[in-house]
């Protein structure tokens, strides 16, 4: 039993670092890409680097606000997730979540960019559990999986 388990978390901790990102130093991080984040954000502070693919993503807090910014090698940016507060999603997204999850509560909200598309995610937390919903700016509900499709 001691080497099942042992060889468990072995394998375990080959697979978490085999699909963890790379933190990586500001120094290390092409200056194209530094300059496209600090001309869209250029009061960002306190930039914590991943590298991951080829796509690098900067974090970091801009007034209350948490964000993360993913970038190419060629200094594009691809994705930004900005955490908001509920009363800062528009109001044709909000009614529709209402609409659908009536006596639910709404947390963790996010606007994420995606090249010209915006989307909004929420937690909806209902008796029977937690479920993270995705609509575009338009209201109309997403599979989440459209937050996944940013390409090189």
């Amino acid at each position: 039993m001691k080497g099942l388990r042992l060889i468990l978390t072995g394998f375990l901790g080959i697979a978490f670092v085999s699909c963890a990102s790379t933190t990586i130093d500001q120094q290390e991080i092409p200056s194209v890409v530094i300059n496209a984040v600090m001309t869209k954000y250029p009061d960002a502070k306190d930039l914590d680097w991943e590298v991951k693919g080829g796509i690098y993503e900067a974090e970091f807090d801009l007034g209350k606000d948490d964000y993360e910014v993913w970038v190419n090698a060629e200094g594009t940016i691809l994705k930004v997730e900005q955490e908001i507060k509920v009363a800062a999603i528009p109001a044709v997204v909000l009614n529709k979540v209402k609409a659908e999850f009536k006596d639910a509560r709404l947390e963790d909200a996010k606007r994420i960019e995606i090249g010209k598309s915006v989307y909004y995610e929420l937690e909806v937390d209902q008796a029977l559990g937690d479920q993270k919903v995705v609509y575009s700016a338009s209201g109309v509900k997403q599979d989440p999986s459209v937050l996944t499709k940013i390409s090189k």
